[in-house]
């Protein structure tokens, strides 16, 4: 950090259990922030979390059907999500994705006296194919993913908050990296072939995401891999087909693991007119890396998307 003593909760770090061992093993009488990953599986999650690391700051970046198996409707999503509104600081800071149209739509119910900033990118935006990544606010970004240029307007709005001046906030912002596993570019410069590892996003909005960014590369055969998603719930069907359809417009070849969702894809696709002769199946993720020398070539650009845990499987 440019300013602060800063802790956060590892990547995917989210329960009540492993923010409490951070919280110990880390926060010390030097600690001034401590940034908390909240995950939401069940009502009450948030608010318990909450009840261990009380927010002064939230930050709310998108409402989909993630963990709709457990959740049970998209009505109960939204309260979830928002009791971090709900059990924050009342006079604190809260940064909202001014794109989630839920978001959007249901903020104001719950806002009880928060400072409320709806983030989003402004301004010139410019995408690099050669070398994966965007100029914004004339910095280049080694980010795939427009939404992570959403995510640095809200940055940039609360450093300024936090009385960090324009040097610190640029000598910050030009440490930024792609996360590991998310829409992260590994480019093979010796055989031409750019791989994007996507294999941490497991929502509906991060798939569009992932297809949108894909679209972006008019230089190259696009190949798009994926198991799809879990715990849809009794949106699965209508999910995965919306994938199969969005992949139609974008995709050159689609390599579908075998399981009880990727049939549902492959419709999608055959509904809208893809070629069947491009969509490839494999039993498992590995036999479609195992198989992927014998696939790709010189100037393909490979996008896996998620990754099945054990228990899915």
């Amino acid at each position: 950090a440019e300013k602060y003593q800063v802790v956060k909760t590892p990547e995917s770090v989210n329960t009540p259990v492993g923010i409490a061992r951070t919280i110990l093993s880390q926060v010390n009488e030097k600690t001034e922030i401590l940034v908390v990953e909240m995950g939401e599986y069940y009502p009450g999650d948030i608010k318990n979390i909450c009840s261990i690391a009380l927010p002064q700051i939230s930050v709310i970046t998108g409402i989909n059907e993630a963990h709709l198996e457990r959740l049970k409707s998209i009505d109960n999503s939204i309260k979830t999500i928002f009791e971090i509104v709900q059990n924050m600081k009342s006079n604190g800071i809260l940064l909202l994705n001014g794109k989630d149209k839920l978001i959007k739509n249901h903020y104001k119910k719950f806002v009880v006296r928060q400072e409320i900033y709806l983030y989003q990118a402004k301004g010139k935006v410019e995408f690099n194919e050669d070398v994966p990544g965007y100029i914004y606010q004339k910095i280049f970004f080694p980010l795939l993913g427009q939404y992570n240029l959403d995510k640095i307007d809200g940055v940039i709005y609360l450093a300024k908050k936090l009385g960090l001046n324009h040097q610190e906030i640029e000598a910050g912002l030009k440490k930024v990296k792609t996360p590991a596993h998310r829409l992260q570019p590994i480019l093979n410069r010796e055989k031409n072939i750019l791989v994007i590892d996507d294999s941490y996003n497991g929502n509906p909005d991060g798939v569009e995401e992932a297809i949108k960014t894909l679209s972006l590369f008019k230089k190259r055969r696009k190949i798009f891999v994926t198991p799809g998603l879990v715990e849809m719930g009794d949106k699965r069907r209508e999910v995965h087909q919306r994938i199969g359809q969005r992949l139609n417009d974008v995709a050159n070849l689609v390599i579908l693991i075998k399981n009880s969702v990727t049939p549902d894809i492959e419709e999608g696709l055959i509904k809208v007119g893809f070629n069947q002769k491009n969509i490839l199946w494999f039993d498992s993720m590995m036999e479609a890396q195992n198989n992927l020398n014998n696939i790709i070539k010189s100037g393909d650009v490979v996008l896996f998307q998620n990754d099945w845990p054990d228990n899915y499987v």
